[in-house]
């Protein structure tokens, strides 16, 4: 009699009155939404970094009756595959155990992708290990998480068995320090097209704002410049620069017209987007968005310069 009551319940809530019942629910799921989004918003980039690596790492898919397992004892799986050289980098790590070849599991593995993943590469490890491995690469959050990728390897572990070893990597982009900040006492901005680390020769190549809520603009627009994530990317765009940096937009800050130097910034037109800052003569962690400050700069001075951009060396980052 219980059963038959409830039922009925059921259908009277599903047809008679279905907008209160899917208003409920609906507001539920709106609630729940948006205090997980609450949550997320007050994370700092490191904390989204871990949630979001723990969460690639549930969304890998498994071939079937394959079986979670702790570490193997897989020589060619003891060391990830990629090894990313960053500071600011969460890693976390699956494993799996189940019948069949590499191979096989591998292009299996290709055909049932993490949700929301693009297959970004595959191959094979060097020194005969047997190691395959394919690469799935997550969209970036702007000015959070700098890159997401999972990479699954396989080997074989004994006769007609294949050991799986997922790992998922999230690159968060570190806070910036209030002292990386341009001074608040700036009032003067000179700004200097440069070429090989020398200001273009000839007149008019050089403009200085005085206007403190144009200087205020620019200041601001550099400091909202995300940091360079410290990666493997940013050490071959060091070892990369061309002698003198290549052609680039300078921006001087004073307090006052000929006053000591209260920070340099020097944006590169086109070589991986480097910004570089120097503040009370202490060089800062280097900022990404090159081309974003150079136009920023010279739209708030009025600005343009026939010759520049100037002619040089293109390239981006690897």
């Amino acid at each position: 009699m219980k059963k038959r009551y409830a039922g009925w319940l059921a259908v009277l809530c599903s047809a008679a009155v279905v907008a209160g019942c899917g208003t409920v629910h609906a507001g539920q799921r709106a609630a729940s939404a948006a205090a997980a989004s609450d949550v997320t918003a007050r994370q700092s980039p490191q904390q989204r970094a871990v949630a979001s690596a723990a969460a690639m790492l549930a969304a890998f898919i498994p071939p079937p009756h394959a079986a979670r397992t702790g570490p193997l004892p897989v020589s060619g799986l003891a060391q990830p595959v990629n090894d990313p050289l960053s500071p600011d980098l969460v890693t976390r790590t699956g494993w799996w155990r189940v019948a069949g070849q590499p191979r096989a599991v591998l292009g299996w593995i290709q055909a049932h992708k993490p949700d929301g993943s693009a297959l970004n590469g595959w191959g094979g490890t060097a020194g005969g290990t047997g190691v395959m491995w394919s690469d799935f690469d997550l969209p970036a959050v702007p000015g959070v998480l700098v890159g997401r990728d999972l990479v699954a390897a396989v080997a074989a572990d004994g006769p007609g068995r294949t050991a799986i070893r997922v790992d998922a990597y999230v690159e968060w982009v570190p806070v910036k320090t209030a002292a990386e900040a341009i001074p608040a006492s700036a009032r003067v901005v000179t700004i200097t097209p440069v070429a090989d680390g020398a200001p273009l020769a000839g007149a008019g190549h050089q403009v200085t704002v005085s206007d403190p809520a144009g200087v205020a603009r620019i200041a601001a627009a550099v400091t909202a410049l995300p940091l360079y994530p410290q990666s493997s990317d940013m050490m071959w765009c060091d070892i990369n620069l061309p002698p003198g940096g290549g052609p680039a937009i300078r921006l001087t800050f004073r307090a006052s017209a000929g006053g000591p130097e209260l920070a340099i910034v020097t944006a590169y037109q086109d070589w991986c987007q480097l910004v570089r800052v120097v503040i009370d003569g202490k060089s800062m962690p280097s900022l990404n968005g090159a081309q974003t400050v150079i136009q920023q700069a010279m739209a708030i001075a009025g600005v343009r310069w026939a010759d520049f951009p100037a002619p040089g060396p293109t390239a981006t980052s690897p």
